[in-house]
């Protein structure tokens, strides 16, 4: 259970930090790219701890 509440912890963390704006011009695939670096380090944390626990 200590797994799953610092993950829960991690993603409170996450969505509590302000999001900086996309420069100008790139729009859409730039979210969508922070998106995916997003995913993957919340995944490799959540993959850690699991490994620790």
């Amino acid at each position: 259970m200590a797994v799953w509440s610092e993950l829960c912890r991690l993603v409170r963390w996450l969505f509590r930090r302000p999001v900086p704006p996309p420069p100008s011009g790139t729009g859409q695939r730039y979210q969508a790219s922070e998106q995916a670096a997003a995913r993957r380090r919340l995944l490799d944390r959540a993959e850690r701890v699991w490994d620790q626990g």
